[in-house]
């Protein structure tokens, strides 16, 4: 179940990560990542509601909301960073660094979480991060060769940054998943309530932040959701749905196995980039594709 769940979450995440992008230049990086947790909250706390409804208010110990708030930090500012890389470099060279997360996941995860993929599935995970290399290979600029791959300008270093920062997001949301189904064991193997209400709280937490630092730097921020609040209620839905997937994917098995699934996002941002931007440095990227998708074939097999 989890590899549909993973798969579903990546492609709505492209689709937020698109609608955001058709933003950029009209609202700053801060407020359009307040447009993604704010008009969220709405379809999160429907679901709790109705959740409680069926099963009652669940436990939720002080650790739990302590993770929450890590999440919700750590997402925070990587999706300011994605956003921020977005005006610097283009749309699918951003996703590219952003979705190196699948090396960094492995890593992180056996370093600090106990998290150890099969032979097969560190196999499939430096697939995929060799891809990533190999399609930056593709973009123009930088320097000739070889090294070009590993070339990173301002844009790339804040995709980068993102990266990082959502890796420790996706380990701490585990936490906070874990302390939930642990002080409500009735939740079971499959999740999703403690997913959904982690999804809540974390993404509550997240616009409450961002708005006072929003109203901190200039009141005058908010007068631009009149004009974009209707591209911002699909960003809204396209994130409620795509971190409900991903928050539920992490809680089913190793995050780096869900990030290397999550690949297909990198996939669908390069024919976004083709079809829609017209971003014509992307056809010499294609071998970099073939590359993820046969890494996300041996986490699959792992």
């Amino acid at each position: 179940m989890w590899v549909s769940v993973a798969f579903a979450a990546g492609c709505f995440q492209t689709a937020r990560n698109a609608l955001s992008r058709s933003l950029v230049g009209r609202i700053t990086p801060a407020l359009n990542s307040w447009s993604r947790f704010a008009f969220n909250l709405p379809f999160a706390a429907l679901l709790v509601a109705a959740l409680v409804v069926r099963h009652g208010w669940p436990h939720t110990p002080p650790a739990f909301y302590g993770y929450c708030l890590a999440t919700a930090l750590t997402q925070l500012l990587g999706n300011v960073a994605l956003i921020a890389a977005f005006q610097r470099a283009n749309f699918a060279q951003s996703i590219l660094f952003h979705k190196l997360e699948v090396v960094i996941t492995a890593l992180v995860g056996v370093a600090l979480f106990g998290e150890d993929p099969s032979a097969l599935g560190w196999l499939g995970v430096v697939a995929c991060g060799a891809g990533a290399l190999v399609m930056n290979l593709g973009r123009e600029g930088g320097p000739a060769g070889w090294r070009r791959a590993f070339h990173v300008d301002a844009g790339s270093l804040l995709a980068l940054a993102c990266a990082v920062l959502l890796v420790l997001a996706s380990f701490m949301l585990k936490e906070a998943i874990g302390a939930f189904v642990g002080a409500n064991p009735r939740v079971g193997s499959a999740r999703f309530e403690a997913a959904a209400h982690t999804l809540f709280h974390t993404t509550w937490m997240e616009v409450a932040i961002l708005s006072v630092w929003l109203l901190a730097v200039g009141s005058a921020e908010f007068r631009r959701v009149r004009a974009h609040w209707p591209r911002m209620v699909l960003i809204g839905a396209a994130a409620f749905f795509g971190s409900l997937c991903w928050f539920w994917a992490y809680s089913l098995t190793l995050v780096a196995y869900v990030k290397a699934v999550g690949q297909i996002e990198a996939i669908l941002a390069v024919a976004l980039a083709l079809l829609v931007w017209k971003e014509r440095e992307v056809w010499r990227q294609l071998p970099g594709v073939a590359l993820v998708v046969v890494g996300i074939a041996l986490v699959l097999l792992g």
